[in-house]
């Protein structure tokens, strides 16, 4: 299954704690590799640097919630299960069907 992961760096309240934070997540993220069983496919950033995405793909929760748990104390962390858009259409088409039926005296 693919998941959409979106971080945001928490700022603190003053430069020192901003320095400190960018300097700790940045050695933390040097040490880390993929988990195994975890296929990134993206891992992109805004440009300002201060959020992204990840596109990754496993089929084992608990790998995502190992990858991203390593960093909750740096970031804001949303977790997406997504499916490509070429399985979406024929799931909607069917829905668009059962739902113009449905609504029909």
């Amino acid at each position: 299954m693919k998941y959409m992961i979106d971080y945001k760096i928490r700022h603190g309240v003053g430069h020192e704690q901003n320095f400190n934070t960018a300097e700790g997540l940045i050695t933390a993220f040097s040490k880390w590799k993929p988990e195994d069983g975890l296929n990134v496919h993206a891992f992109v950033s805004n440009l300002v640097g201060d959020a992204g995405y990840v596109l990754v793909e496993t089929n084992n929760p608990t790998v995502i919630l190992s990858f991203v748990s390593k960093f909750t104390f740096w970031n804001d962390i949303q977790v997406h299960p997504v499916i490509d858009v070429a399985e979406v259409i024929p799931v909607t088409t069917g829905s668009v069907d059962w739902a113009r039926k449905a609504s029909k005296a």
